[in-house]
C-alpha cells in the first residue's frame, strides 16, 4: 500500500509540472518578424490614458487609474516589422510601407491631429510618415527622419505638390541605436508636428515643425489619418532597421484643447542620456557631438536674431575633416573588451590558466599511455615567452617570407615624408638632450607649443605603410578584415600611407596592438645602419639591389649624390688642395658620412606588424593576395587630417591597379613591356629604318596616356578616402575611359590613320 502510494505522489507531481510548464508556455509571445507594414496584422482596442499632476502626459493605465479612454490601432503582439532601406524612386514610399488599418481608428476623429508611438532599433534613419491617404501623396504628407544624415540629426519635412521645395525643419542630436530598441513619440495637434524620445509623448522633444498656415487652409479630408513605416538610409552602408509597438490614436480629449503639453527642444544624445537607457562607458564621440550640439544653437540663435533661415550647418563647419568624417559615417560600434587583459594581474591569471590547462592535458596523455617528456612543457612556455618580448613566433618562422625586425627601415628614404612620428614629450624612450641630431629642432617646436601638447589616443591605433605602391591597393574593407579578430569600428584615412583604426575602447586598441606587432629595439641595430648605407651607395650607383637600372627617381637621387660630389671637390679647392689628388674613396666615405642614421622608430614608439596588411577582394582600386608591410603605434591627438585633400602625390614608378603588388613593388617597371607581339610589324620598321622612335622620356608620356587613370585623374582622385558617401565622386566602371570613345584616332602616338597615311605617303615619295 505504501509503494502505491508513492507512485501515486509522484504521478501527481509529474502532472503538476507539466501543467506548469504548458502556463509558462502560454504566457511566452512568440516573434514573429515581417517584411514590411503592408504584411503585419493589426487590432483596435481601448487605452486609458491618464494625466500627471503636472498637466503631462501621464502612463497608459486601466479605466480604474481615472484614465481617459483613447481608441487605438496596435501592431499585433509579438511583431516586429524589419524594413529595407527605401529606393529612390517615388521618394523612395511604397504601397509596402502603409497598410489600412494602421491609421487612426475608424469613428474617431483626426481633425485636430494624431498621436503616434513606437520603438525602433537602428543605425540610422528611422521615417515615419504622416497621410491622409495609405500612400505617401506629395504635398500632403509628413516625414519624420529620426537619425537623419548619420545619425546626427532629426528632420520633419513636408514636400510641396511640385517635388523640388520642401518646408521642413532639422535639429541636431543623435538619437538611433543600432544594440537595443528606443522608443519615440510623434505628435501632431493643430498644425504642429512634434517628434520626441521616451515613452511620454510631450517629454524630451527633440524636433518641431510649425505648419499652422497648411492646417488652417487644407480641407477636413486631408488631415493625416495614415502612418507609415520606412527606412530612408543611403549608401553602402544602409541596414535594415526594426519597429515594434507601434501605436496610433487620435488627440485623447482628456487634455481639452490646449492639446498634450510639449515641452521645448533640447538636443539629445543618446548614448549619454542615462534615463534613455545609455551604458556607463561614454561614446568615442560624445565630446565632438557636445560641441557640435553646441555650435548648432550659435548658429541657430543668431539666425533668429538676424532673421535669417536657420540651416542646420555641417561638422565640418566646427572640426577637423576628418573627424566631421567619422561623425557623418555613424560606424557601427566594434567588440568591447571591458577589462585590462595586458595588466600584470590579467597576465598572471592567463599564466595560471595556462599551466592548468597544459596539467590536464599531460595527465590525459598519461591516462592514454602516451609518453610525456618533462622539457617539451618548458620549451613551448619559452618559445611563447620569447614571442611575447617581440621576438619571432614559431608561426613566423616557418612563414616562407618572414617580416625581420630590420625591415622597419626598408624604403625609409621614399616615404619618410609621409610619416606622422608623435611628439618627443611622447616618445617611448626620451633621447639625450646633449646628443646633436635632427630632433633638437622637434624639441624646439615642442618647447614653443608647450601649452597645446599632444595627447595619446588610446582608442585608435595608428598605421603607417612601407610599401608605398602597395598599399595604395588596400582599401577600408581590407583594414577591417586584417584586425577582424579584435572587433574594430571604423577606419579613419589621414593619406595615402596612413590611416587610424579606431576600438570601442582601450583594452581593445591595446590588445590588437600588442597582438599583431612587436617592438622595434632602439637605437637601430647595425644591420639596418648598414641595409641603409647600401641603400644610398646604389643610388648613388644607379643600380638597384638586384643589379637593373634604377628609375627617374634614383636618377634624381644620383644628381643630388653628383652635387655633394662637386661641392667636396669645390671644397678642397678653397682650402688648397688639388681636385686631382682627391681620392675616389675619399669622396665616397666623406659622402658616406653625411648619410643620416635611420630613424629611432623604438624610442617614438612605433611597433613592426607581425603580419603584412592583404587585399581580400578584387576590385577596381588593385587586386586581392596584394600585400604592404605596416609599422603600428598608439595614435595622438594630432593624427588628424585637419581638411580634405586636394592633391595626391605622385605614385612610385611600380603601381598598377592591375595586377599583385607586394614589398620591392615601388620601382619594379618590368610590367610595362608589351608581352604580345605585333606580328613582325615593328621588326620590319626596324629593319626598314622606318617609323619613329622614342627616347624614355617619350615612352613614359605614352604610358601615363595609355594607363588606367590618367594625370587629371589621378590629380582628382580621390584615394584612399575610404568609404565613399553622398559628399564623395562615384567612381563607376562605366566612367572609365574607353578606347571607343576616343573614336578613329590610337590611343598609341605613331599609329593613328593620319599618321600611317602621312608614313606611306613619305615612302611613295621616297621611291
Amino acid at each position: 500500500m505504501r509503494i502505491l502510494n508513492e507512485i501515486t505522489a509522484v504521478n501527481e507531481g509529474a502532472v503538476n509540472s507539466a501543467e506548469k510548464t504548458s502556463m509558462y508556455a502560454s504566457t511566452r509571445v512568440r516573434e514573429v518578424e515581417r517584411r514590411a507594414a503592408s504584411a503585419c496584422d493589426f487590432e483596435t482596442s481601448v487605452q486609458y490614458v491618464t494625466k500627471s499632476s503636472e498637466g503631462a502626459w501621464g502612463v497608459i493605465g486601466s479605466e480604474s487609474d481615472g484614465g481617459g479612454a483613447v481608441p487605438t490601432s496596435l501592431l499585433e503582439g509579438g511583431t516586429t516589422i524589419r524594413v529595407a532601406p527605401m529606393e529612390r524612386s517615388r521618394g523612395g514610399w511604397d504601397d509596402e510601407h502603409f497598410h489600412d488599418k494602421l491609421r487612426v481608428p475608424e469613428g474617431s476623429s483626426a481633425g485636430r491631429g494624431l498621436v503616434v508611438t513606437l520603438e525602433a532599433m537602428a543605425r540610422e534613419c528611422v521615417t515615419v510618415a504622416l497621410s491622409p491617404h495609405p500612400y505617401f501623396d506629395m504635398g500632403k504628407t509628413y516625414a519624420i527622419h529620426l537619425g537623419a544624415a548619420g545619425n546626427l540629426s532629426t528632420v520633419i519635412r513636408r514636400r510641396l505638390p511640385s517635388g523640388n521645395e520642401a518646408i521642413d525643419s532639422t535639429f541636431p542630436g543623435r538619437i538611433c541605436t543600432d544594440d537595443r530598441f528606443t522608443s519615440y513619440w510623434i505628435v501632431l495637434q493643430d498644425g504642429v508636428l512634434s517628434a520626441g524620445v521616451g515613452t511620454c509623448p510631450g517629454k524630451k522633444c527633440i524636433a518641431t515643425l510649425d505648419d499652422r498656415l497648411y492646417h488652417q487652409l487644407r480641407s477636413g479630408v486631408d488631415a493625416c489619418k495614415f502612418v507609415g513605416i520606412g527606412n530612408s538610409a543611403l549608401g553602402r552602408h544602409a541596414r535594415d532597421l526594426k519597429v515594434r509597438n507601434v501605436s496610433v490614436m487620435p488627440l485623447p480629449s482628456l487634455f481639452g484643447m490646449g492639446g498634450v503639453p510639449v515641452d521645448k527642444v533640447e538636443a539629445v544624445n543618446i548614448d549619454q542620456d542615462d534615463s534613455l537607457g545609455a551604458s556607463s562607458a561614454a561614446a568615442p564621440d560624445a565630446e565632438l557631438l557636445s560641441e557640435y550640439k553646441r555650435e548648432c544653437a550659435k548658429a541657430k540663435a543668431r539666425a533668429e536674431k538676424f532673421g535669417t533661415e536657420y540651416k542646420q550647418p555641417p561638422p565640418d563647419a566646427f572640426f577637423k575633416w576628418s573627424e566631421a568624417r567619422r561623425l557623418r559615417a555613424n560606424p557601427e560600434k566594434g567588440f568591447v573588451t571591458g577589462i585590462d587583459v595586458m595588466s600584470a594581474e590579467e597576465k598572471a591569471k592567463a599564466e595560471r590558466r595556462k599551466a592548468r590547462f597544459a596539467e590536464d592535458e599531460k595527465n590525459r596523455k598519461r591516462e592514454r599511455g602516451d609518453d610525456v617528456e618533462e622539457g617539451e612543457d618548458a620549451k613551448d612556455n619559452m618559445d611563447e615567452a620569447e614571442a611575447g618580448k617581440g621576438g619571432p613566433s614559431k608561426e613566423d618562422e616557418n612563414r616562407n617570407d618572414p617580416i625581420l625586425i630590420e625591415h622597419s627601415w626598408d624604403n625609409e628614404d621614399l616615404v619618410v615624408g609621409q610619416r606622422f612620428d608623435p611628439p618627443q614629450h611622447l616618445w617611448t624612450i626620451q633621447p639625450d638632450p646633449e646628443a646633436p641630431g635632427d630632433d633638437d629642432k622637434q624639441i624646439e617646436g615642442d618647447a614653443e607649443e608647450e601649452e597645446e601638447k599632444a595627447v595619446l589616443v588610446p582608442e585608435k591605433v595608428h598605421i603607417f605603410s612601407i610599401d608605398w605602391a602597395a598599399f595604395k591597393q588596400i582599401r577600408s574593407d581590407d583594414i577591417m578584415a586584417h584586425f577582424a579578430v579584435y572587433g574594430p569600428s571604423y577606419v579613419e584615412w589621414l593619406g595615402e600611407l596612413s590611416c587610424n583604426v579606431h576600438f570601442e575602447d582601450k583594452f581593445s586598441a591595446a590588445r590588437a596592438l600588442a597582438g599583431m606587432s612587436k617592438e622595434i629595439p632602439s637605437p637601430p641595430p647595425e644591420i639596418a645602419v648598414k641595409n641603409k648605407q647600401d641603400s644610398m651607395r646604389n643610388q648613388v650607383s644607379g643600380k638597384t639591389a638586384d643589379g637593373e637600372e634604377e628609375n627617374a627617381m634614383a636618377t634624381v637621387e644620383k644628381e643630388d649624390s653628383a652635387e655633394v660630389e662637386d661641392s667636396v671637390v669645390e671644397t678642397r679647392t678653397t682650402e688648397g688642395v688639388d681636385p686631382s689628388a682627391v681620392d675616389e674613396k675619399q669622396i665616397t666615405a666623406e659622402r658616406e658620412d653625411d648619410i643620416p642614421p635611420p630613424s629611432d622608430l623604438g624610442a617614438m614608439g612605433w611597433r613592426l606588424a607581425h603580419n603584412p596588411v592583404r587585399k581580400v577582394a578584387n576590385d577596381r582600386f588593385g587586386r586581392r593576395g596584394t600585400r604592404a608591410r605596416a609599422l603600428m603605434r598608439v595614435a595622438t591627438s594630432e593624427d588628424v587630417l585637419v581638411e580634405r585633400p586636394t592633391e595626391w602625390p605622385r605614385p612610385p614608378p611600380g603601381f598598377t591597379t592591375k595586377r599583385v603588388l607586394g614589398p620591392g613593388s615601388d620601382f619594379d617597371t618590368r610590367w610595362r613591356q608589351r608581352r604580345r607581339g605585333d606580328g613582325g610589324r615593328n621588326k620590319r620598321r626596324r629593319r626598314d629604318g622606318g617609323g619613329r622612335r622614342y627616347n624614355d622620356e617619350e615612352e613614359e608620356e605614352r604610358w601615363n596616356r595609355d594607363r588606367y587613370y590618367s594625370d587629371e585623374e589621378y590629380e582628382s582622385y580621390d584615394e584612399h578616402m575610404g568609404d565613399y558617401d553622398g559628399d564623395d565622386r562615384d567612381y563607376d566602371d562605366d566612367k572609365l575611359p574607353a578606347a571607343l570613345d576616343r573614336g578613329l584616332k590610337s590611343s598609341r602616338a605613331g599609329f593613328s590613320v593620319e599618321e600611317m597615311e602621312a608614313e606611306r605617303a613619305a615612302r611613295r615619295n621616297a621611291e
